[in-house]
Order: C-alpha cells, then structure tokens, then sequence
C-alpha cells in the first residue's frame, strides 16, 4: 500500500459534495432542503454512474427510492423494525461510509455488507449540531484532511460512535479482553450508503457480476492491496456466504485460501457483538453447519451450549489467534 494510492483515494472522496463548495454544513443541508437535491448524498460519479445504468430518472426506481429515502434520513425504522416513511420531514443526507481506519496498520480488518445506521445519530438526544460535527468527521477522515495516514486513527473509537462502542467494545469484547488497541482495527462496507436492513442494498449491487459503483471500485480496490501487501492479518466478516462467492471472483486460489485461513465469522448473524462466546474461526463455522446437519435439533443445541462454553474458557481458533498477535 503506497502512498500515492492512499493519497489518490483521498483525492476521490474530495470530490464529494461537489455543488455545495465540497463542504458539509447547516448552510450546505439547508441548500440541499432548498433545491430538494435527494442525491446529494451520492459521490459525483456515482451518481454519473446511476444515471448512465438507469436513466436521469433512476430515482423513481423501487429499490433505488427505499435507498434513497433511507439516506436522505426520510424513513424511520420503529422498534417492530418496520420502515415509516416522513413525507414532510426535510432532507438531511448522511454521510457514506466506505471505510474506517489505517490501512498502513491495520491487521484487524471488518468485513460489513453495508455501514451501520449512522451511528445512530437518529438518537432523539443528539441533536442537530452534534450529527453535523460527526458527520463532517467522518467526510474529514475519507479526504485525510485532519491527519496523514501514519496518524490516521479508527474513527468510530475516537469519536465513540455509537454502535461501535455497543458491540466493539462493550466490557466483554475481545479488544479489551485482549487489550488491543482499537485503532489497529480497519472495516469496510462493501456497499458505501446508508440502507436499513429493510430498505436494504440494492440487490443490483451485490455481486460483481452485476452493477459496480465507482465507490465499491475504491473500496476493492484498497481491500485488495491490503490482501496483497504480505502483511500477517485476520478478517472478521458477517455472512461469509456473501464475502467468500466474491473472494474467489478477485483473488488467486492461493490468495483465497490465506483469506479463509485467517477468517472469522460471527456465531449468530443476529448478534454484532465482538466477544469470544460469538466469534467462530471459518473453519468453526463449517463444522457447526455440518453438526447442524447430523444431529437432532435438541442435541444440536446442547452442542452449540457445549461450544459456547469452550470459546468462553479460551478452547477456540480465535483465542489462540489473538494471543498470537
């Protein structure tokens, strides 16, 4: 990983927000309410790239508008996870998250599908200043404007967002188990913008044998030359379903077998937290899926019991893997 790449994906993202002096601001949120620009929070090309795919009117597409509204924070989420669409509420883009991290040091690397709901900045007791700062933090970070990548720090623990610090690094999670530093950590999103699980990702582009956004480009790209860099790394990824079909489109079988090697996945794909009761090396999660298969479904439970208590006592691949490091 060179410093000219790093410095030409910093270049990338200080395109963002273009039309409105490339700034993120009450005065740019109140210009976007204004001319009602429902893709402002898209990156110029991408948005280039929507509408050469999909037509000018790419926005009136069903799967493309529940994204839309979902980012341009339109739709609320209520506690039965149904998605409430606020017709009258204005526009209040977020910001996207391709990445966090340094990825000059980074060997903790997170694999999402798609980025957390804004780090919960919808919370009633965060208020309009506050979401503006964290926001305008994170669009810092993508364009390395506040720190070099030497001093590049994690984000979501310096700025403690949120969700990072409800399932990263709650009292039981392993980087303090571990005592590891979190700014050894590197996530990336393989879909950049804001979606709820039920105004999810368009499907369109979830394979890469589908659509590509430039964005997505960026983010492999940057992935990849991590993968290639030589460096001793492990990879933690939910639905490694989803991770591994797209591995072995990119990289050489040697290539994949070092990823699947060093891969973890979580226990449960409804738990996000990071503990050792939830995190299964791959090759974990292979025999738990044929243990699945063979047995009754009570002893498979008191299997899955057994299991988990092992991992608790430090009897699992990731025990053995962070003592490593």
């Amino acid at each position: 990983m060179t410093t000219k790449q790093l410095n030409n994906l910093n270049h990338f993202w200080k395109q963002y927000l273009a039309n409105y002096n490339n700034e993120y601001s009450e005065k740019t949120l109140n210009l976007i309410a204004d001319n009602n620009d429902i893709t402002a929070f898209l990156h110029p090309e991408d948005l280039e790239y929507f509408k050469s795919q999909f037509g000018n009117d790419f926005t009136l597409f069903l799967d493309l508008k529940k994204m839309i509204n979902f980012a341009n924070n339109k739709i609320f989420v209520d506690k039965q996870r149904h998605n409430i669409l606020l017709k009258d509420k204005p526009i209040n883009p977020m910001i996207p998250q391709p990445y966090f991290g340094n990825p000059k040091k980074a060997d903790i690397i997170i694999l999402n599908k798609q980025p957390e709901n804004d780090f919960r900045t919808d919370n009633p007791l965060v208020d309009g200043e506050r979401k503006i700062r964290l926001r305008n933090r994170i669009l810092q970070d993508l364009r390395g404007d506040e720190l070099g990548f030497d001093e590049k720090k994690f984000l979501p623990y310096e700025d403690q967002h949120i969700w990072f610090m409800k399932y990263f690094y709650s009292e039981s999670s392993i980087l303090k188990q571990f005592n590891i530093d979190p700014n050894r950590l590197m996530l990336f999103n393989y879909f950049p913008y804001q979606t709820s699980y039920q105004a999810g990702v368009p499907k369109e582009f979830l394979t890469l044998s589908g659509h590509t956004l430039p964005s997505q480009r960026k983010i492999g790209e940057l992935f990849a030359n991590m993968v290639r860099d030589g460096r001793k790394r492990i990879f933690i990824v939910r639905e490694e379903e989803f991770w591994t079909s797209n591995f072995i489109k990119v990289f050489t079988p040697e290539e994949c077998q070092m990823l699947i090697d060093n891969m973890f996945v979580f226990a449960s794909k409804q738990n996000k937290y990071l503990t050792l009761g939830n995190i299964l090396s791959y090759r974990e999660q292979l025999e738990k899926l044929k243990q699945k298969r063979t047995l009754s479904k009570s002893d498979f439970y008191k299997w899955k019991q057994h299991l988990k208590e092992d991992r608790l006592m430090g009897k699992s691949d990731i025990y053995q893997a962070l003592n490593n490091f």
